[in-house]
Formats: structure tokens, C-alpha cells, sequence
């Protein structure tokens, strides 16, 4: 089954059991709002991409395979087999074939190449949107935990001298990670 075709399927599974009554409401709309994301990226590309989506998908797929070998196999037989000289167009070494070959491969190539990097745009993304949720969750983390620790002071709980937590209640300074993790990959370069 070609792969644009199973996920299509899986869409369709998704969609199906989101409308079902849901057992966790939290993760039926997650599961909503990632399908209508992935829609809406779908329906931004142009006409002209969506074709070479198809078409990059197609190419893909044992089926073109199966395709490829039938048509040169078909080409190869009418331009060699005596019987059907009559109709034969490309005499071995079949020069015609060969340039209809280096043109498909050329095209097969800009197809992918297209396709890959409509992907890589829609992972950036996601990358992102990741980092951004990462980067809520460790405030939202930090708040909690800060919130904690005045409780327990204003419950006058003894203090079993957790320096961890106590750091952990410390606000996170993204900025400071990224540059440690740079410096230590330029460090690591360097070696």
C-alpha cells in the first residue's frame, strides 16, 4: 500500500475515533488540534506542490517499480524483437530510451528534492512549536515548584536541606544552556 495512502487511512482512523466519545478529552483534542494542523499545512501548499506531492509519493511505492520495469521491458521487446520491427522507434541501443530515462531521473529528483523540502519546512515547524511547549512547561514547572517551596516554608515543614529543589524552583535560563551547548560542540569539533 502506497505510504500517502496509509496515512491518509490513519487520518481517517484518527478522525473517526476522535469523534467517538473520548476516554481522555485532553488527548482527543491534542489528537483534534495535530490533524487539523496537519490539514492546514496540506491546504497551504500550492496546487503545483501538492501535485509533486502526489507524484513524489507515487515514485515511492513498488508500484512505480512494477511500472519502470514494464514499460523499459514493453520498450526494450518492441524495438528488438524481429516481429515487431515493423513498429520498432529506438534501435538497440535504444538512444531514445536512454533520454527518456536521464529526463525522468532528472524529474524524478526535482519531485523528491520538492517534496523533501516542504518536509523539512513543516518539521521546522513542528521543532519549534516543540521548543516553544519544552519552554512553557519548564516556566510552568519552575512556578510550580517555587510555589511549593513557599508553601512547605509557610507550613513551617522542616527543610530537609534539599539544594536540588531549591534550584530546581530557579528560573531556567534558556539563553545559558544554548550557549554551554555550543561551546561544548565547538569544543567537541575542535578534538
Amino acid at each position: 500500500m502506497p505510504p500517502a495512502r496509509r496515512l491518509n487511512e490513519y487520518r481517517a482512523k484518527a478522525l473517526s475515533s476522535s469523534r467517538e466519545p473520548a476516554k481522555d478529552p485532553a488527548a482527543a483534542d491534542s489528537i483534534e488540534t495535530v490533524l487539523k494542523l496537519e490539514k492546514e499545512d496540506e491546504q497551504e501548499l500550492a496546487p503545483v506542490h501538492r501535485a509533486f506531492h502526489a507524484i513524489g509519493a507515487f515514485f515511492g511505492t513498488i508500484y512505480f517499480i512494477l511500472f519502470q520495469v514494464l514499460v523499459v521491458t514493453g520498450w526494450i521487446a518492441l524495438n528488438s524483437v524481429p516481429a515487431l520491427r515493423a513498429w520498432a522507434i529506438d534501435p538497440f541501443p535504444f538512444p531514445l530510451l536512454a533520454t527518456f530515462l536521464s529526463l525522468e531521473a532528472v524529474l524524478l529528483t526535482s519531485c523528491v528534492l520538492i517534496r523533501q523540502n516542504a518536509m523539512d519546512r513543516t518539521s521546522e515547524r513542528r521543532d519549534y512549536l516543540e521548543l516553544q511547549i519544552n519552554l512553557l512547561a519548564e516556566k510552568e514547572a519552575t512556578r510550580t515548584l517555587d510555589l511549593l517551596h513557599r508553601v512547605a516554608q509557610h507550613l513551617r515543614m522542616p527543610d530537609a536541606g534539599d539544594h536540588q529543589m531549591t534550584e530546581l524552583a530557579k528560573e531556567t535560563r534558556v539563553d545559558q544552556i544554548a550557549r554551554d551547548l555550543k561551546n561544548r560542540e565547538n569544543e567537541a569539533e575542535t578534538k
